[in-house]
């Protein structure tokens, strides 16, 4: 995203639509097996997204009189779907599930290196005061953090936490030399961007990983724990809201105006904004609907999208969890992939009053349908029923 004007998104998501063809016409004329479910998941995949980024740009347009295009355009984050039908298609014509996670995580790592790349050659402060918007909004300020460039903040977290076990197991002097730098990027890059939230969440999810979810015979301890952590989250989301407008008064304001919205209209929600046209400029200035989590997430979408929306993140959760124990089970050491996921989604459900909108944004839509190919392909190899 730092170089070529952010363009670099739109080219993977068109990378992402050729794999997509290409994997679904390579598998319906090669395999002919019976429980390939070609159908369900190249046409519920296309169902899906044109759903996802018609429904919110026609609901922006109605509420705001606006033309929808622009929000349509504005929604392409929801392309980042098309990664699941393309993991499982790509095994089924032939590629094993090493490769593909091996792909993932080298991926994952080289993001993480070129984060601290691109800090070291950027100027964060005449980039913040840059007359051009695709430059001056990668770099954040406040008085406390200073400059920050915006970060990958998952690439950074899958490389401090997988990177260990990656390096750990690598087979060759190069490969394991390439994780202990992406080891290093991911720490350092923690530093710099001090999202103290974020990286607690991490932490937590990593915590809870081992303490319930390592193993199957751990499970016990998660349901004796699991509804106390549920009270607790509750007594979070009480207080959070409650002193909201003592210590965060934009935060408020638009938490007070976007459920204000939400009472009115509470199926569909105000819709997607887009560049010419922002939420805020109809609400008020300091609006920003991603500052607010699962209330920012349902004035976008509406409150049954919303619910659509933790169901999936819980979903995905789940499959990623039994799928590593049968992982565990068939070659005796877990996927560093899904225990990256388990750990971040972990921590997200743990923060879901302020982590369900991400799963509205690019990253969060490849993580789920990252963990969703990766389960079916893991479920297929090695033989497992749905």
């Amino acid at each position: 995203m730092y170089i070529l004007n952010n363009r670099l998104q739109e080219l993977g998501s068109l990378i992402l639509l050729v794999l997509f063809a290409y994997s679904a016409l390579l598998s319906a004329l090669n395999v002919r097996a019976a429980d390939l479910r070609w159908s369900w998941w190249v046409l519920s995949t296309i169902l899906f997204i044109a759903y996802a980024m018609m429904v919110p740009a026609f609901v922006f347009s109605a509420n705001t009189g606006a033309p929808a295009l622009p929000s349509v355009m504005s929604t392409r984050d929801f392309f980042s779907a098309l990664l699941a039908p393309v993991l499982y298609l790509t095994y089924r014509a032939g590629m094993k599930p090493d490769e593909l996670e091996n792909t993932i995580a080298v991926a994952l790592g080289a993001i993480a290196i070129s984060y601290i790349i691109h800090w070291a050659r950027m100027d964060l402060a005449a980039a913040y005061r840059s007359t051009d918007p695709f430059i001056q909004l990668m770099i954040t300020y406040d008085e406390w953090r200073g400059y920050r460039l915006k970060a990958p903040g998952l690439a950074l977290i899958f490389g401090a936490f997988a990177g260990p076990i990656l390096a750990y197991r690598a087979k060759t002097a190069a490969l394991r030399v390439y994780w202990v730098l992406v080891i290093g990027a991911s720490i350092w890059g923690l530093v710099l961007i001090q999202s103290r939230a974020f990286t607690a969440a991490a932490v937590a999810g990593f915590a809870l990983y081992h303490l319930w979810f390592a193993r199957r015979s751990r499970l016990p301890l998660f349901y004796l724990g699991g509804p106390v952590l549920g009270v607790l989250m509750g007594l979070f989301a009480y207080q959070f809201f409650s002193t909201l407008h003592e210590h965060d008064v934009a935060r408020y304001a638009t938490v007070k105006e976007a459920t204000e919205f939400l009472a009115e209209h509470p199926l569909l929600g105000f819709g997607k904004d887009n560049e010419t046209l922002r939420e805020k400029e109809i609400m008020h200035p300091r609006f920003y609907s991603s500052d607010v989590g699962i209330v920012g997430a349902a004035f976008r979408v509406g409150i049954p999208a919303t619910i659509f929306l933790v169901f999936m993140v819980l979903y995905a959760l789940k499959r990623a969890i039994v799928v590593n124990w049968l992982i565990v089970r068939e070659r005796g050491y877990s996927s560093a992939v899904l225990f990256f996921f388990i750990l971040q989604a972990t921590g997200d459900v743990i923060n879901i009053v302020l982590s369900a909108v991400q799963y509205l944004k690019i990253v969060g839509i490849l993580m789920l349908a990252m963990t969703i190919g990766l389960t079916a392909v893991y479920r297929h190899f090695y033989g497992s029923p749905r």
